[in-house]
Order: structure tokens, then C-alpha cells, then sequence
């Protein structure tokens, strides 16, 4: 008996087990119910404020590229005062860092901007330097060495218009002074002038020469001749070409520098030539489009504007005298 009545007692204990079971999963799921609700009300106000933390991440990024220009265009103007070229890498480096480096071109359009708008300058791209050498040559010949064709590097140019670029407005750097910093870009301007007209390459023993007829050695205020010219090469304003051949002396060749040809263009080459010439001869014009490619200098261009003018009060005159 007491087995029979274990086995009938066993369904019932397992009934009120069920009806426990249930009341306590009405119980659980009134409690879930309102928790549900003020669930979706935390969860929108998690989204809210995902929201303003993404709108002050953007902010924050606006604001950090903005210094991020600013950066750019200090560290321009320190190149520039060091006459050292501005580095892709450098910008990279020491502006952008390796979080920003896929910003690039953004902060360099920015930088652009504020150095026209403020400086009225611009950075201008290097052009590559050339293999000048038999060797060199020779390797970019095999497909050994190919010239890349960006150098990656910039100097600070003038953007003003050139009704703006005279002597009052563009003086030399009162750093070091004024009469050693005149004296040094026209040194350099002088020789590269030299260079360019003399077919882009001058001989060491021909660049002396120049050199003893113009005295330098004793017009030059800053250093010593020889240290300036290694000074010009150390700044990309000329490149020295050294071949070695056995059993003799190396030739040397001297060449414009990449620097050197942004910075001195054919046009200020003209220029420089037309104003140590004095009075040119009738020719002159056409010799200097025939050697630099420019279409007169700006004294030219000023006698003929003056010329035309000239031209115009003669005519008026005429026309009052025939009244």
C-alpha cells in the first residue's frame, strides 16, 4: 500500500510543481514587462547620445585639421627660412603624424589657401633632380634606376601679381641683414643666369673665371667663395657634376639646381641680363626668346608701353591742332 500510495501521490506533487512553475513565470514576465518598456526608453536614450558624441567627435576633427593647417603652414615658413626644401615626409611626420596621414591633401589645399590669402605665397613643387653623370645615365638606361616623377618636395614661392613684385614691396630678409642677404641672392641669381645661358652647364674652370671677373672673392660680405658655392649646392641652387677619369683630373661641370630653376625663372634670367647689359642692341629681345624662351624682358616692355603711349598723347595733340 504505502508504494501504491507514493506512485498516486507523485502526478499531484507534480501538478502543484507546474502551477508553482507557471505563477512564477507570470510573475517574471509582469516584471519584464515595464523593465521591457523603460528598456527601449534607455536604449533610445543611448542612441540620443551616441548622436552627440559623434557630432562632437566631428567637431573635434574639423577643429584638429584646422591646426593641422596651421601647423603645415608654420613649419612652411621655417623651411623656407632654412632655404630647405619642404619634405612629403616631413609634412607627414612632423604635421600629420601616422593618425592623419590619409588627411594629406586636405590640410596641403588648406595650408595653400591661408599661405596666398596671409603670405602671398605658395608651395611650389620641386622638379626632380637629373642624373647628370655617364654613370647615372647609363643605370637609367638598363631600367636599373627610374626617375620618379613627383620629388615630393616644395619650396615657397611669391603668388603676388607681378604689378606687386617690386623692390619696396619684395625687399631681402633683414636676416642676417639686409645688405649680406641682397648680396647672396644676387650672387646665386648671377650665376645661374650665367649657367642657364651657357647652355645649362659651365665648366669648373669657366666658373672661375666669371668668379675672378667679378671679384667675388672680395664682394662676397658672408664667407669665403668657396664656401658660398657649397653653400648654394647644400640649398639646391646648383648642382656640381664630378666625373672621374683615370689617370686625370676629374672634370667638374656645374649645373642649375632644382631650387635654382624654380626660384630663378627665365623671365627674372631676362630680366637680370637686360639690366647688366644697359643699352641692349635692337636684337636683344630676340636673342633672349631664342636662348630663355621669353618674349622680352620687362624693360622691353615697359619702352614700348611708354612708346605707345607716347604714341597716343602725339595723336591727341594732333587732333587738337587740326581743331
Amino acid at each position: 500500500m504505502p508504494p501504491q500510495t507514493q506512485k498516486r501521490r507523485r502526478p499531484a506533487h507534480r501538478g502543484e510543481d507546474e502551477d508553482e512553475d507557471n505563477g512564477a513565470r507570470h510573475r517574471r514576465q509582469n516584471r519584464r514587462a515595464p523593465e521591457s518598456d523603460d528598456g527601449s526608453d534607455a536604449s533610445e536614450n543611448d542612441d540620443e547620445e551616441q548622436d552627440v558624441d559623434m557630432d562632437r567627435v566631428a567637431g573635434a576633427d574639423s577643429g584638429s585639421e584646422d591646426q593641422l593647417v596651421k601647423k603645415l603652414v608654420r613649419y612652411a615658413l621655417a623651411c623656407e627660412y632654412a632655404r630647405i626644401p619642404i619634405r612629403r615626409d616631413g609634412i607627414r611626420d612632423k604635421v600629420l603624424g601616422g593618425a592623419q596621414a590619409r588627411s594629406f591633401r586636405r590640410v596641403f589645399d588648406g595650408a595653400q589657401e591661408q599661405l596666398q590669402k596671409v603670405f602671398g605665397m605658395q608651395m611650389a613643387e620641386l622638379p626632380v633632380r637629373e642624373k647628370r653623370t655617364l654613370k647615372d645615365k647609363q643605370t637609367v638606361k638598363r631600367g636599373a634606376s627610374q626617375a620618379s616623377a613627383s620629388s615630393r618636395q616644395y619650396i615657397l614661392i611669391s603668388s603676388l601679381p607681378n604689378e606687386y613684385r617690386t623692390r619696396t614691396i619684395i625687399g631681402p630678409s633683414r636676416i642676417p641683414s639686409t645688405a649680406e642677404e641682397a648680396a647672396y641672392v644676387g650672387f646665386y641669381t648671377v650665376i645661374i643666369s650665367l649657367i642657364t645661358m651657357s647652355n645649362g652647364e659651365l665648366s669648373d674652370m669657366k666658373l672661375r673665371r666669371y668668379l675672378t671677373r667679378l671679384n667675388a672673392s672680395q664682394n662676397l660680405p658672408m664667407d669665403k667663395t668657396d664656401n658660398v658655392l657649397q653653400k648654394l649646392i647644400r640649398q639646391g641652387y646648383l648642382d656640381k657634376v664630378v666625373e672621374r677619369v683615370e689617370g686625370d683630373e676629374d672634370a667638374i661641370t656645374w649645373c642649375v639646381g632644382p631650387r635654382g630653376k624654380v626660384e630663378v625663372s627665365p623671365q627674372s634670367i631676362a630680366n637680370v641680363v637686360a639690366e647688366v647689359w644697359g643699352d641692349p642692341p635692337d636684337d636683344f629681345d630676340v636673342k633672349l626668346q631664342k636662348s630663355l624662351g621669353v618674349r622680352g624682358t620687362e624693360r622691353a616692355r615697359a619702352a614700348n608701353h611708354a612708346g605707345a603711349a607716347q604714341e597716343v598723347e602725339q595723336e591727341e595733340e594732333e587732333d587738337d591742332d587740326d581743331e
